[in-house]
This record gives C-alpha cells, sequence and structure tokens, in this order.
C-alpha cells in the first residue's frame, strides 16, 4: 500500500461504530481531500511555546507539495492503527473539544493522541461540527508493519514528515 496514493476518505472508513482500519502496527497519514482553497483560506497561523516559554510565530502558505495529490496534514507510527485512528478523531464528542483564541498560540489538546481533531478545530476556528469537516474532507492512508519492524516505523514516521511536512506535526519539540 502506497502512504501517498491509496487514501480513503475517513466517512468510507467509519461505518457505524465499526471503523475499517487494520488492528495492527504500522505508519499511517491524515491528508486533506477537500478543496484547496478552503484549506489554503484557512487560519494558517499558530503561535508555539518555543525554548524557554518563548514564542514561536509560525505561518504556512501554499506549502502543497507539488509531488502530492493532497497535503499531508499529519504522518503518525502506532502498534495499533484503529486504535490510533479513532484516538485522533475523537467521535464520542460531537462539538468542539478546543478552544482556539483569536491569537492564534497553541493551546493544550484534551488529549495527547488527538493531533488531527486539535489541528482541524486550529485551522477552522468558527466551525461548530469539526468532525463532519473530518468526516468529509480528511483522507487517511497507512502501511501496515510486522511488530518486530519497530524501529522501521520510527524511521519512516521520521522521513514522511521530513519530505510532505504535515501541518499538524510541527511543533516547538521537532
Amino acid at each position: 500500500m502506497d502512504l501517498a496514493t491509496d487514501i480513503r476518505n475517513v466517512e468510507s472508513i467509519v461505518k457505524g461504530s465499526r471503523i475499517d482500519v487494520p488492528d495492527k502496527p504500522g505508519v499511517y497519514a491524515f491528508w486533506w481531500t477537500g478543496k484547496r482553497n478552503e484549506l489554503l483560506e484557512a487560519s494558517t497561523h499558530i503561535i508555539l511555546a518555543g525554548p524557554g516559554g518563548r514564542a514561536v510565530d509560525v505561518h504556512f502558505s501554499d506549502w502543497w507539495p507539488k509531488t502530492l495529490v493532497y497535503p499531508c496534514l499529519y504522518v503518525g507510527k502506532s502498534t495499533n492503527l484503529r486504535k490510533r485512528f479513532g484516538q485522533h478523531l475523537m467521535r464520542g464528542s460531537k462539538n468542539r473539544v478546543h478552544t482556539i483564541p483569536e491569537s492564534g498560540r497553541k493551546q493544550k489538546a484534551a488529549t495527547t493522541a488527538c493531533q488531527v481533531r486539535y489541528g482541524i478545530e486550529h485551522i477552522f476556528p468558527k466551525e461548530r461540527n469539526p468532525l463532519s469537516v473530518i468526516s468529509t474532507k480528511v483522507g487517511f492512508s497507512c502501511t501496515v508493519y510486522r511488530p518486530e519492524e519497530i524501529a522501521e516505523r520510527f524511521f519512516k514516521e521520521d522521513l514522511l514528515i521530513g519530505t510532505w511536512q504535515p501541518w499538524f506535526n510541527v511543533d516547538s519539540e521537532r
């Protein structure tokens, strides 16, 4: 499976309470599959806490890599892709989970595992139903690894983050 081309919309993956993703270890990516202008007109500014608490002002512009059909929002690795997929979406919370200040300063996320949900709520701060945006305008792809290939998953995740430059992977620790 090619992470950059075998992309399925989230709404085709979630079937009621069932998530059609392998419950195996692997590397995965979330993609923006909506209209280009919707993403580029979103809030593309975030203020991160850098070294010593110093503010790091980040602005994204037309970063849609020419080599990709869709821009990558987030790349990750997991020992259970299905469980991790669900953690990102927080499907039990229909309304907004995060309050994004007008300043664009990054807030502490509701969990340590909901980067995609937090990211969508950050770039669309007025959206009342972020799960609808995720369901209809975000795609997902993954590659399964054998449990003994744990090192390969770490290297692949880092390689893809460096190559695809996903917005939601940007933080002051990388």
